[in-house]
């Protein structure tokens, strides 16, 4: 027991030594960091792009079926709906457009 304590007051006792590191090694620590992120090529951006524009074709093509299915049923659409359903168009023609650009990007 004796022995235990005199080993943990030495230890309490001993200064703690640190080294610094130099400005030089934290830099390349980040740069190490830098490059471990997974990069993304130009096609793979173009693509994910795409992807999320047809996914809003599809929700703004959903609404629009369902104002429409509305109408369908015998009653005639309300101003907000028509308001709604142009609004929806625009969108729709927009989605469109932008599909066509990253389409074309992606083509060689």
């Amino acid at each position: 027991m004796r022995i235990l304590v005199a080993v943990l007051a030495i230890a309490v006792s001993m200064p703690v030594i640190s080294i610094p590191t130099s400005p030089e090694a934290q830099t390349m620590g980040r740069n190490n960091m830098r490059q471990a992120r997974p990069r993304v090529s130009r096609e793979d951006r173009l693509l994910n792009l795409r992807y999320e524009a047809e996914d809003r074709l599809l929700t703004i093509e959903t609404r629009i079926a369902e104002i429409e299915g509305a109408a369908q049923g015998g009653a005639a659409l309300t101003a907000g709906q028509q308001r709604e359903l142009a609004q929806l168009n625009d969108r729709k023609a927009r989605e469109q457009r932008e599909i066509e650009r990253l389409t074309a990007a992606l083509e060689p």
